[in-house]
């Protein structure tokens, strides 16, 4: 008994001690702990040489390294798949074999005696290997192009984030060491490598191969090493500071070269006084890829994008690459130049690179494209908070975290210090880590270093952190007070509390003056007074001027005050908020002050809006119709998209087949073709010679011009050798590997819509969904499985499977996919 009541008085004492004390909650994260290693790899030199039609490698790769333990008799090689013909240990100049060993992840090897510190060494693996990663060959299985201007190129490429270089060389790949890089390739003398760092030298072998020899300047990490081989010519260009800028592109368009170009050597100059520190690489060179499997990719000093983005006048006012440029372009500094240390800072890397794009399009711009792309940004991650509430600094976090919500946290930041402020905090990081590796606590203790200023707060709650805050804004007037009361009503537990941030908020009166000022924020529940001079009429008030933070905000404004802000607010993005809260106000009662906006705003964001939401209303027809000389394609296309009845539209409809935007022509043509069959005709000849982006007006046209051919000429279906079957062999060709994916892509959709499947393009379509672009397969898979559930068509594509000669792997990824038996 006696026992019994100690251990009760030591738990009752525990707990009162437990109560007292203030404990910091995080969520865990077991992946964040940065790789083990034995080796400092100060230089890696590949030797590499390529069968592209088997798709493989051949290659000899030497490393240079000291042991940072004091001995080491076993180092562990990533390289999966890869064969070590041989081994060889260099120990003081001289080569001997290396004892190894091979398992399905990599190689062992063995060294006898140990290595030890404070010595350096290479280890040398002549391989070959057949990688279904890290590098990709394109368009080899064709022994010829016939179209070489449309069809697919011959290219290889390779793509080694986060850790796939690992596939094609043998190697230490993790992002937590960096070395110099050395590349050595020989390729048919008909085409044109590229690599990281300085074209050394290129020599002519005399069989009709060269051998083309790069090098780094500096140190970077083993996973931003590519290449990119094809029958490329290269613009060249000079910043004004001296850097040397590549452009690599296909000589078949050189109408799309400017477009695609454009911007560069600005954005160069631009970070360069963003940052404080001057482009570290030497030159910077940009080359396009075929069916690359993401947007871009920033290898250090030669970022790879998707020759998608390659586009001409027409398609670079649907979706051009000076975003996706600028965000690899910033990738140098940060990313490449300093690298985080483990998979929990990738946020030092895609936060920063979205963070500065966003930045350099309010250079070209201004600010209202600033704050739009800032609203996409905090609405994409008050949507990932709805499913979990990983902070941005975890291996779980999400792209919606460590891209648009890191950049607009680090907007906060900038907003927090002060312009000048955070720029010196930049510079400082920068130098101080060039060429190193990074964590989230080295940003915040360069903030103390330069400023002196503790901001543990700032980054416990938005980065160490999950959620988001949520404010319920009330307002009050009092006499000459104005009072807001500001809850926070988020979900809170351990690791998430009340938001502690300086808001921003403004009153403003009917004779046009305003009180505004800064307040903090930062318990649960708050009360704000304003005093403001006697008989002054309140219209409306801001809580979160030009929308700094990332927040949901719930308040209760009239009508009213809503249509005050909406149509005085300084700000668009405070005229867009009260603008959002008007939807469903009576159309009679705000389409005066709609029209008049829609000839006074200059943004597409919220000019879309107003489109949107007169085009429910029949009696704006005619006002709308204005719509037609917006030079903006993108409000042309708001109204495009919104009418869904074009009786009243059909000359805006008519002229936008004419359109400098090859999506705007296909929807244009797509919903005159469904709701105008009388001038069906007309239509089609109107847009016969239009080709689009990805084939995109080619594909729609074809696709009802077949339609249009079953009712007008029935007997051309009988026909094998008719204008018909043309036409169709056309459409299902595009669904083959002839053409790059997105073509594909929209091809099978075309085939879909319209019904027109058959065995070739079965053929190509279980084609695609075996393709390595996960962006080509899904789809592909998915038009499977839609016929599929059509009992008739199940069975022909069941029956066309049964005549290919997949392998077992490939049968295995089609069955698993649910599309054959």
């Amino acid at each position: 008994m006696k026992l019994r009541l100690l251990l009760v008085a030591a738990m009752i004492s525990l707990a009162t001690f437990l109560q007292a004390q203030q404990f910091e909650h995080y969520l865990s994260d077991d992946n964040a702990t940065p790789r083990e290693h034995q080796l400092d790899i100060k230089h890696m030199l590949l030797d590499v040489r390529f069968d592209p039609p088997n798709h493989q490698v051949m290659g000899t790769v030497t490393h240079t390294f000291s042991p940072i333990r004091k001995w080491v008799d076993t180092v562990f090689w990533d390289a999966p798949g890869i064969v070590i013909d041989k081994a060889l240990i260099m120990r003081n100049g001289v080569a001997s074999e290396l004892e190894f060993t091979t398992n399905e992840h990599g190689v062992v090897t063995k060294f006898n005696p140990p290595l030890s510190w404070d010595t350096e060494y290479q280890v040398q693996f002549t391989y070959h290997t057949r990688p279904k990663r890290g590098i990709y060959f394109i368009g080899w299985e064709f022994t010829s192009i016939a179209d070489p201007r449309n069809q697919t190129r011959q290219q290889i490429w390779t793509q080694g984030q986060g850790i796939d270089n690992r596939h094609w060389i043998p190697m230490y790949d993790n992002m937590n060491d960096k070395f110099i890089t050395e590349t050595i390739i020989t390729f048919n003398e008909a085409y044109n490598v590229l690599s990281n760092g300085d074209l050394q030298e290129i020599k002519e072998n005399g069989d009709r191969t060269k051998t083309w020899h790069y090098k780094m300047r500096h140190p970077h990490a083993g996973y931003l090493l590519m290449l990119a081989i094809d029958k490329y010519k290269v613009k060249r260009s000079t910043t004004s500071r001296g850097t040397d800028v590549q452009f690599w592109y296909y000589p078949e368009h050189p109408e799309k070269v400017d477009y695609t170009s454009m911007h560069t050597e600005k954005m160069i100059e631009f970070l360069e006084d963003e940052t404080g520190f001057p482009y570290p690489w030497g030159g910077y060179s940009q080359v396009m890829v075929q069916d690359f499997i993401y947007g871009a990719m920033e290898n250090t000093s030669a970022t790879i994008f998707g020759d998608f983005f390659n586009v001409d006048e027409y398609s670079f006012n649907d979706r051009n690459y000076i975003g996706v440029n600028a965000h690899e372009l910033t990738h140098q500094w940060f990313g490449d130049l300093v690298t985080a240390r483990s998979g929990s800072g990738t946020w030092l890397q895609e936060s920063f690179a979205t963070y500065y794009a966003k930045l350099f399009m309010k250079e070209l711009y201004g600010d209202d494209e600033y704050r739009w792309n800032m609203r996409g940004e905090v609405k994409r991650a008050l949507e990932a908070g709805k499913s979990d509430n990983y902070p941005i600094v975890h291996t779980k976090a999400g792209t919606s975290r460590v891209y648009p919500k890191g950049s607009s946290v680090l907007h906060m930041l900038r907003y927090v210090l002060g312009d000048e402020e955070y720029k010196r905090v930049i510079k400082y990081y920068l130098e101080k880590h060039a060429f190193g590796n990074v964590e989230t606590n080295d940003l915040e203790q360069a903030v103390q270093d330069v400023l002196g200023q503790p901001m543990d707060w700032f980054f416990n709650e938005w980065l160490y952190r999950g959620g988001e805050p949520h404010f319920d804004v009330r307002h009050a007037i009092h006499g000459s007070t104005f009072q807001l009361y500001v809850d926070q009503i988020h979900p809170m537990d351990l690791t998430i509390g009340a938001f502690k941030m300086p808001v921003n908020c403004g009153i403003y009166f009917s004779d046009g003056s305003k009180e505004e000022r800064q307040v903090w924020v930062d318990e649960a529940n708050e009360v704000f007074n304003f005093d403001f001079p006697k008989g002054k009429t309140v219209e409306y008030y801001l809580f979160d001027i030009n929308s700094e933070l990332i927040k949901q905000t719930t308040e209760h404004k009239s009508n009213d005050m809503l249509l005050k802000q909406f149509t005085n607010a300084a700000h668009m993005i405070d005229r867009y908020d009260a603008l959002l809260a008007l939807a469903d106000a009576d159309i009679t009662w705000k389409r005066k002050s709609l029209l008049t906006s829609l000839e006074k705003e200059t943004h597409y964001g919220i000019k879309g809006e107003i489109v949107k939401q007169l085009a429910k209303d029949p009696t704006s027809a005619k006002e709308l119709m204005k719509c037609l000389k917006d030079e903006d394609v993108r409000v042309r296309r708001s109204l495009l998209t919104e009418v869904k009845n074009i009786a009243d539209y059909k000359e805006f409809f008519i002229s936008a087949l004419k359109d400098k935007s090859y999506i705007n022509i296909e929807t244009a043509l797509i919903k005159l073709m469904e709701q105008d069959q009388e001038n069906a005709e007309t239509y089609l000849k109107e847009t016969e010679g239009v080709i689009g982006q990805a084939q995109n007006v080619r594909i729609s046209w074809l696709g009802y011009k077949l339609i249009q051919m079953r009712k007008t000429v029935p007997e051309q279906l009988k026909d094998r050798n008719s204008q018909y079957y043309t036409y169709m062999n056309e459409l299902t060709l595009y669904t083959s590997g002839l053409y790059e994916f997105r073509t594909r892509i929209n091809a099978m959709h075309a085939i879909q819509k319209f019904n027109f499947l058959s065995a070739p393009a079965i053929t190509n379509i279980l084609d695609a969904c075996l393709s390595s672009n996960k962006r080509l397969a899904g789809p592909a898979m998915e038009v499977l499985k839609w016929y599929n559930d059509q009992y008739e068509l199940s069975i022909a594509i069941q029956k066309v499977y049964e005549s290919i000669s997949f392998s077992e792997e490939q049968r295995k990824t089609l069955r698993d996919a649910g599309i054959v038996r």
